[in-house]
């Protein structure tokens, strides 16, 4: 029997659970999975029912659950102040408007939702400390419900984006409290009697237990369950039975640079960039998944078309002209020297990601073309993160999950992690938060960006999902 339901439904709904959350640190190592006992358990799809994988030990509470399968569920549950298309631009859901002035942002709550302003305010604090959006939200310091539908925010600085990490579960108050609650909130869908009931009763997903990834890998290739979902993180892409589509992720790869490092100022570092070809490293190291990018910004943003085209292939005769330019015309062996830094320098990268390990390679023998010397070394998860932390490095290959406006604060603060090796008075730093407070364009501040390279993005990964083969 054909199950005549929108996949794009199923499918978006990861999307926008893997744009929108920012678990975990911003160096942290691969997620843990939340173990389950089976729930209910379901017959094979064949039946025309439509199967969704559920760990029932995480709980459908949206501000404790962990896994991916169930933070999609949380999704079609639960609405949000805005949401994100798959253009990243910001939709109002719950929320009607929103106007920043200065460091206050103040969103007007649509109450015929069953929401309100209180109802916001207490989703925002249940927020502020989940595994999920703590991080996203650390700009968003305060909120106070000034009337029955309007919510001050107030932030840490300026930021006209703000409404795009406003997407955090809203739900009625005190109705979050426990991690095993199952909150009221404003989804399409409702839970009852172990399913998701769509609210005009036109469909229903039923929930199949699951323990974690693998297992609901091995029920939907049995035909248990109608998706799939993997973030790749593992570096194991399998080839599954069904409609296979990419899932677009926020993760961005990118080459951090130690600018206090003699030998790699700013012109330099925009050589780097030059050469590096991050069309091959998605094609090559990351074997087809992830898309290149030499912005801080995802290719599918809309974003895209308000910034400058900066090629994502490498050009070697660019970056031999830019370190001609700036001295270094003189060799030692085979690497280039100014006479006082010579371009030998460290990759250190995670010794955990095959994907990553490929691209580092790559990437030292690519710069080895125009005259670098870079020695890769693989040090354990907490060493490279030390490292990192201090400032004890020349270059090294990481990862980040940003947020759903492309947030840089991750590094161009004081206190964040990233920010050792960065210099916090340069241009492309002070003029980054201008534009945060739209005082400049994208435009302006991304082509300030490309003179610096406080960092050298390289490509966003991309996860997949697999849809059962008869969803119509």
């Amino acid at each position: 029997m054909k199950k005549i339901f929108k996949a794009a439904a199923i499918l978006f709904s990861f999307v926008f659970v893997l744009s929108s959350c920012t678990g975990g640190g911003v160096i942290s190592q691969e997620e843990t999975t939340v173990s389950a006992n089976p729930v209910n358990e379901v017959a094979p799809t064949s039946d025309g029912k439509i199967v969704i994988p559920y760990n029932e030990a995480d709980g459908l509470n949206p501000f404790f659950a962990q896994s991916y399968e169930n933070l999609y569920v949380c999704k079609l549950l639960y609405g949000s102040l805005f949401r994100i298309d798959e253009n990243y631009n910001v939709i109002p859901q719950i929320a009607e408007n929103i106007t920043v002035s200065g460091n206050t942002a103040t969103v007007k709550v649509d109450t015929s939702t069953g929401l309100n302003a209180e109802d916001a305010v207490y989703s925002f604090n249940l927020a502020k400390t989940s595994y999920n959006w703590s991080n996203m939200l650390g700009n968003v310091l305060s909120a106070t419900a000034v009337s029955v539908n309007t919510v001050q925010f107030e932030l840490g600085y300026s930021d006209v984006f703000v409404s795009g990490i406003l997407d955090f579960p809203v739900v009625k108050l005190n109705t979050a409290n426990e991690r095993t609650s199952v909150p009221t909130g404003f989804g399409d869908y409702r839970l009852e009697n172990g399913m998701l009931v769509k609210k005009d009763g036109s469909s229903k997903i039923y929930l199949h237990g699951i323990e974690t990834n693998e297992s609901a890998k091995n029920a939907f290739k049995i035909g248990e369950t109608d998706v799939y979902f993997s973030d790749l993180s593992d570096c194991e892409f399998s080839e599954i039975s069904g409609k296979t589509e990419t899932v677009a992720l926020n993760s961005m790869v990118f080459l951090g640079v130690n600018s206090s490092r003699g030998a790699l100022q700013k012109y330099v570092r925009c050589a780097i960039s030059a050469k590096l070809d991050c069309d091959e490293i998605a094609l090559s190291d990351y074997q087809g998944h992830a898309v290149p990018a030499k912005l801080p910004v995802h290719p599918n943003s809309s974003l895209k078309n308000e910034t400058s085209t900066v090629s994502t292939s490498g050009n070697s005769t660019t970056a031999e002209r830019i370190l001609d330019n700036c001295g270094y015309i003189k060799y030692s062996g085979n690497t280039r020297t100014n006479g006082a830094y010579p371009l030998s320098m460290t990759l250190i990268v995670n010794n955990d990601n095959n994907y990553r390990i490929a691209a580092a390679y790559s990437i030292a023998e690519s710069l080895k073309e125009c005259g670098f010397s870079v020695t890769v070394m693989p040090l354990g998860f907490e060493d490279y993160r030390q490292r990192i932390i201090s400032g004890n490095y020349d270059l090294y290959l990481g990862e980040i999950k940003l947020d759903n406006t492309f947030n840089l604060s991750p590094f161009f603060t004081a206190e964040a992690e990233l920010s050792a090796g960065i210099d916090l008075e340069s241009k492309s730093v002070t003029e980054y938060f201008r534009y945060r407070a739209g005082e400049i364009t994208a435009s302006e501040y991304y082509d300030v960006f490309t003179e610096e390279y406080p960092f050298i993005p390289i490509c966003f990964r991309n996860g997949y999902a697999v849809v059962s083969s008869d969803i119509k």
